[in-house]
């Protein structure tokens, strides 16, 4: 017989009627400290934490799934579109459990064309999320959507969505100033999680697409999804909220100056195979708005937009046809003789020469004869107006003598050389303006020699040459503030915010950036020689303007590239008598400023008088 453990009745006749209800007591006991302890957790779910366990309880029930809002475009002064979006078909997974994607996500991806390894990234960028619907492809090719609407029986989950997405009409046109969209890195999510930013948003990666991307954007809609205690959606929807579709931003830009400027820096550098790229900056001269902006080659946004593997992109790199720079804001260039203008301005303010003062310029100048001009037989005597004109090395080495460095320096900041203009473009480049100060710093830091500025630097610095680096928007701006006899506006792109119905919520007004105080005679003073530059016939892009019905006047200049090719500049602004525009013109290794830099500025300056001109009707009247 198995024998027993427990309280027999043996066991339990032998213990004492005390015994017995001291164990009742403690049995007793024991049930109610753990009904206590029962009631009190229950009184502190349901009560005190009643609420909020409701609400997750809710959240674990019904999860929002977004529905992206359209971006909004971005036109030119006229209303003519540079960016807006485009509609499309995107391909998204429901995730259920692996099992069925096991089955299913082979298949689609054989479909779309994608190696595994891309979708299960996707895959693994969306663990925990599920209740999301999951991006595989955008933008599918009509024979993609018949392929997975023929075969949805074997595509559990898989299902396609209509969706804009972003266009650029002009391809390569404006490129890198208009910029591009991406889908949102870990990178840019973990800075803008408190932007409402989700996984696979799209956001502006480059230019106005990312510093307009608060406009642009818009607001999301979305629309709730019913899911398990796994997050595995049911299938069931409930009610949605629509999107608000993002505002326009009309800018400045004028898109046939525009399509010009972008025309005959191609062709420039089309003429001229040892150029790396090209930039021009064209600013109404009155309020500082960018009327025209290159950066070129640029790249097709398109392509990005659309997909693009990391070959192509290599190669496109590789191969120079692509350049993400944006060389008008961020391009560093030794301005060369366009500097002169400053020089003029500076020696004339500081009564270190006069108008009618004339200097011998006998090849080379005396004090230093290894530093020679351009003409090797020299210009002969020549005064401020006519150095301007010619170009003469000589000459403005003579004024760099008696000015100093530091001197002139000064009148290239107070014109805005060495600071950002506050374009509204993220990156801009701050530039160098060399004086006594900045050479003492950089032979600290090992990037000079000499600590002091060598009797040569001054002269040379005077001309352009020695230290000094300028982006094209900088020049184009400087150029701008002598047009406008002193008055530095601050360049702008964007000109008014527009809602979809065309309603401007707000606008953009122009801003004096500075104001150099010189009387007016010393800006008529340089107008004067920037005017003989190309109307005269002795002036060194004569032959680029000598036709053009409108007067307009100039600075050519090559740059001495100790990497290269020399770089070839021009600025200029027009009319002479009341300016209206004006514009800086860089060819990178391009050679020189009057034989390739010269011609882009005409074409430009056509493009803009061209519809200003008289008709022959009107003429003949």
């Amino acid at each position: 017989m198995r024998r027993q453990s427990g309280i027999t009745p043996e066991t339990h006749e032998s213990l004492s009627p005390s015994m017995l209800k001291s164990r009742r007591d403690a049995v007793t006991l024991g049930l109610v400290l753990i009904f206590v302890v029962l009631a009190s957790r229950m009184f502190y779910l349901q009560i005190v934490k009643g609420e909020a366990y409701s609400l997750m309880s809710q959240q674990n029930r019904t999860r929002i799934t977004s529905i992206r809002a359209p971006r909004g475009d971005i036109l030119d002064a006229n209303g003519n579109t540079l960016v807006t979006s485009r509609p499309s078909f995107s391909v998204y997974y429901w995730y259920t459990d692996e099992e069925e994607a096991e089955k299913t996500l082979p298949h689609l991806a054989s479909i779309l064309g994608l190696e595994m390894a891309e979708v299960e990234k996707r895959l693994l960028q969306y663990k925990g999320r599920y209740f999301e619907p999951i991006p595989i492809a955008k933008d599918i090719s009509p024979e993609q959507y018949t392929a997975i609407v023929e075969d949805a029986p074997l595509l559990r989950g898989v299902f396609i969505e209509p969706e804009p997405i972003r266009f650029y009409p002009g391809g390569y046109l404006m490129s890198p100033i208009l910029g591009y969209v991406g889908e949102i890195s870990e990178r840019e999510l973990a800075e803008a999680e408190d932007q409402g930013y989700t996984i696979g948003d799209i956001i502006g990666k480059q230019g106005l697409e990312s510093y307009y991307e608060d406009v642009l954007r818009g607001v999301d809609g979305g629309y709730q999804v019913e899911v398990d205690y796994l997050m595995r959606p049911t299938g069931n929807k409930g009610p949605g909220i629509d999107p608000k579709s993002g505002s326009d931003v009309r800018l400045n830009i004028d898109l046939r100056v525009q399509q010009a400027a972008e025309e005959a820096v191609r062709r420039a550098m089309e003429e001229h195979p040892t150029s790396k790229g090209g930039a021009v900056v064209v600013l109404d001269v009155k309020t500082g708005g960018v009327l025209a902006i290159v950066s070129a080659p640029g790249f097709d946004p398109n392509k990005l937009v659309t997909g693009l593997s990391q070959a192509e992109l290599n190669s496109f790199l590789a191969t120079g046809q692509w350049m993400f720079s944006d060389l008008a804001t961020t391009g560093l260039y030794p301005p060369g003789s366009t500097f002169k203008i400053v020089t003029s301005i500076a020696a004339l303010c500081e009564g270190k020469t006069t108008p009618h003062e004339e200097f011998f310029d006998p090849g080379y100048h005396p004090a230093v004869p290894s530093l020679i001009c351009h003409r090797s037989w020299g210009h002969g005597s020549v005064n401020l107006a006519e150095a301007i004109r010619d170009s003469c090395n000589v000459y403005f080495y003579e004024m760099g003598r008696r000015l100093g460095m530091d001197t002139y320096a000064e009148y290239a900041r107070e014109l805005g050389l060495g600071s950002k203009t506050g374009i509204d473009l993220y990156g801009e480049n701050y530039g160098t303006v060399p004086d006594s100060a900045w050479k003492a710093k950089a032979y600290a830091e090992g990037r000079v020699y000499e600590p002091e500025v060598l009797y040569s630097e001054h002269m040379m610095g005077a001309m352009g040459q020695v230290f000094h680096l300028n982006t094209p928007l900088q020049m184009a701006s400087l150029t701008q503030a002598v047009a406008n006899d002193g008055v530095r506006m601050k360049p702008f792109l964007a000109k008014e915010i527009l809602t979809k119905d065309g309603e401007v919520v707000r606008s953009f007004a122009p801003e004096v950036a500075g104001v150099l105080n010189a009387e007016q005679w010393v800006f008529d003073e340089v107008k004067k020689g920037m005017a003989m530059v190309t109307g005269d016939p002795n002036g060194t892009a004569y032959w680029a303007f000598h036709d053009l019905p409108i007067k307009v006047a100039g600075k050519t200049g090559t740059a001495e590239n100790p990497l290269g090719e020399n770089h070839a500049w021009f600025v200029g602004f027009g009319p002479v008598d009341n300016p209206e525009i004006a514009l800086a013109v860089v060819i990178d290794q391009g050679g020189g400023g009057s034989s390739v830099a010269a011609p882009v500025a005409r074409a430009i300056f056509d493009a803009y008088f061209e519809p200003r001109l008289p008709t022959d009707l009107e003429a003949g009247e």
